[in-house]
């Protein structure tokens, strides 16, 4: 039986807050992406898609979808992932 050293909770949780970091990285300039794109045309004015649906609305929206996208595909990655690593991890049993 291989016991785990001390610091593999620690080791877990900095590989925990690196993927999250990642995550938000990529989230963050994604979001800073649209935000400059809505600043530009909000600046030219306040355009609407069809003479009906203010373009700002159809940003908001993006915004909404690109964190609720982060949000459950990142979580259920992390845990696909972590689950993977914690198997591997583990000690083997023997069968009989």
């Amino acid at each position: 039986m291989t016991l785990n050293p001390w610091y593999a909770p620690l080791n877990r949780g900095l590989r925990a807050a690196a993927f999250f970091a990642a995550h938000l990285i990529s989230a963050l300039m994604i979001i800073g992406g649209i935000y400059v794109v809505q600043t530009l045309l909000m600046y030219m004015g306040d355009p609407k898609l069809f003479d009906r649906i203010p373009v700002k609305y159809i940003f908001d929206a993006m915004d909404v979808f690109v964190l609720v996208v982060f949000v459950v595909f990142g979580t259920g990655e992390a845990y696909v992932v972590f689950q993977e690593h914690h198997k591997a991890s583990s000690p083997k049993r023997r069968s009989k």
